[in-house]
């Protein structure tokens, strides 16, 4: 239905109107790409978890931005197919655009699919936290919608056409394997814990910046509040990041390694070995 639709869309924006989108899309995914990639170096590139989630955030951003711009100048400048004189020439002029439409159809399914694995992965992270809670008897069943997120993931990898669409999926197992572990990291306080005892993670939240930022009240208040903007505006995280040696210090840091850290069961604490019996003869 979606290929459908995005052929009839095609056939009515025409040939031109419809290259054009497509042009928008892989322009903007260019762009956005590049410019991630650059905005994560200082935090150890999009291998690492703060360069990733900089990388993410600057390089969608600015994709969003060129890909508009893109699309409304094409709307502005060529007609639609409607707006054809010709019939022959309309009809080649649909007929350009319903393909272009089917490409650009193939696309989203495309992204869609890297999309639900993405956050079925976290999914997955929710349902496995819960579920270890549970054990622990802290709380109650695991999200309907990380459930369902969890089972779409796993629908879309079985059997032959799951084969399929891991082999045709641009983005790398690891991504996945990534974004689960930053799930089960972030919903359970005790991985938490452990990551922050992770030694080079240490030595980050024992300096100066890492205290200062602790210390201050905006800070404090918005992490409780979740709120995005107010931390990214805040003036001592914009001067601990700009920091060059918290930026040589994160980038020694292997979070991979710090992760699994994280994620490894604590080895049991010795139990006192008992007395051992004294034997007469």
């Amino acid at each position: 239905m979606l290929l459908a639709w995005e052929m009839w869309r095609g056939w009515r924006a025409g040939v031109v109107r419809s290259a054009i989108s497509l042009l928008a899309i892989i322009l903007s995914a260019l762009v956005g790409l590049a410019a991630g990639k650059l905005a994560s170096l200082p935090f150890g590139g999009v291998g690492e978890m703060p360069g990733l989630i900089v990388g993410a955030l600057v390089g969608g951003g600015l994709g969003l931005f060129v890909f508009f711009l893109v699309w409304f100048l094409g709307a502005v400048l060529f007609k639609r197919t409607e707006h054809q004189s010709s019939g022959i020439f309309r009809f080649f002029w649909g007929a350009g655009g319903a393909a272009i439409g089917l490409v650009i159809g193939l696309f989203i399914v495309w992204s869609s699919i890297s999309i639900v694995r993405a956050l079925g992965a976290l999914g997955q992270a929710r349902v496995e936290t819960v579920a270890k809670q549970e054990k622990n008897q802290t709380t109650q069943h695991p999200p309907k919608i990380a459930s369902g997120l969890a089972t779409l993931k796993d629908s879309l990898e079985l059997g032959p056409a799951g084969k399929f669409v891991q082999a045709v999926d641009p983005i790398p197992p690891d991504f996945y394997e990534l974004i689960e572990q930053m799930g089960r990291l972030s919903g359970d306080q005790e991985t938490m814990l452990r990551f922050i005892q992770y030694p080079g993670i240490q030595e980050i939240m024992q300096s100066p910046r890492m205290v200062e930022l602790i210390n201050d009240p905006e800070v404090i208040r918005a992490a409780e509040k979740r709120d995005i903007l107010s931390l990214m505006a805040n003036k001592s995280l914009l001067a601990a990041v700009q920091d060059p040696a918290m930026a040589e210090k994160l980038q020694k840091i292997d979070l991979r390694a710090a992760m699994k850290f994280a994620l490894e069961s604590p080895p049991p604490s010795p139990s006192p070995s008992p007395t051992a019996p004294v034997i007469k003869k």
